[in-house]
């Protein structure tokens, strides 16, 4: 690092912006810890239809109204994510799914 920027390490270029996505859950791969989301359809939305969440040990996953984990999630159910994306990735913070 060269003298005078010590201060440009601690910056980070790509911070984290809040996401959500809401629709049916696509796939869940519990070996990886993610989650493949294809959300409903809004008119006029360019974003991507479907989404894929990492989530980490402290993502909360809530199933049927219980608190659970990423394996009782089960594709086609109906899910919103709430989490952050950082460059092209998208961490899940709050995972709650149901029938």
């Amino acid at each position: 690092m060269a003298p005078g920027n010590a201060w440009a390490a601690s910056i980070d270029p790509s911070p984290a912006v809040a996401v959500s996505a809401v629709g049916t859950v696509t796939s869940v791969r519990t070996v990886d810890s993610t989650l493949v989301v294809t959300r409903a359809y809004r008119f006029r939305d360019s974003r991507p239809k479907t989404v894929k969440f990492s989530l980490t040990s402290s993502t909360a996953v809530i199933v049927n109204g219980s608190a659970s984990g990423l394996g009782a999630v089960r594709p086609g159910m109906q899910v919103t994510v709430t989490g952050t994306q950082t460059s092209s990735t998208l961490v899940a913070a709050k995972v709650v799914a149901g029938r």
